[in-house]
């Protein structure tokens, strides 16, 4: 999906502007039951962030989290007529944003409502890189947080970037700390049925 939204045609798109918006202001967009490419859109935030042109108080390469909310006109028959992207400081990303709200127009992920006229709503993309330390940090459970790519087992060569919703990386942090605790409760009763002693007192 990313690949053909690099490729969008200016005259296939609607124009997009950056700008300061009031999100409330805006009704919330009504989309199709489809997530985005997560995996693909952080790789490319990835790119932008890793450069240092852009750069967000508090966060990094290794661990990040910015919401770009946008706001696109829709036509009833559900055409993007013009798109706005919230200003975050970041133009890279404001452009990329962009992109994504017109493929998804494109692709007919919006439902517009039964007005009569063109009307605006409001939708974000959210990137996200860090793992279970980010989702610590974040309130939203269905956010999407990806951590960097790791090496498939059994290759040196290909990399899979894992993806999990905040509540997934919050239950795999403590299913694996559940883990380590069992590991050492059962090694300490083994130690103990064995006859060894912990305490270095010579027999």
């Amino acid at each position: 999906m990313i690949i053909g939204l690099m490729l969008l045609a200016a005259a296939t798109s609607a124009p997009v502007q950056v700008g300061s918006f009031n999100p409330t202001a805006f009704p919330k967009a009504v989309m199709r039951d489809r997530r985005l490419p997560q995996t693909e859109l952080v790789a490319r935030a990835d790119i932008i962030i890793r450069s240092g042109v852009c750069k967000f108080p508090g966060q990094d390469k290794n661990q990040y989290s910015v919401t770009v909310p946008y706001a696109v006109q829709l036509a009833p028959t559900g055409e993007a007529l013009k798109v706005i992207v919230h200003e975050v400081g970041c133009p890279d990303l404001e452009l990329l944003t962009g992109q994504v709200a017109n493929e998804l127009a494109k692709a007919g992920d919006f439902k517009p409502t039964n007005a009569s006229g063109a009307q605006w709503y409001i939708s974000e993309v959210y990137y996200a890189h860090g793992g279970q330390d980010v989702a610590r940090t974040i309130d939203d459970d269905g956010k999407l947080i990806c951590e960097a790519p790791k090496h498939v087992t059994g290759s040196n060569l290909a990399l899979q970037r894992d993806c999990r919703t905040a509540s997934q990386w919050k239950t795999f942090r403590l299913d694996r700390d559940r883990m380590k605790r069992d590991l050492l409760s059962n090694g300490t009763q083994s130690a103990r049925e064995g006859g060894v002693s912990n305490t270095g007192s010579r027999p």
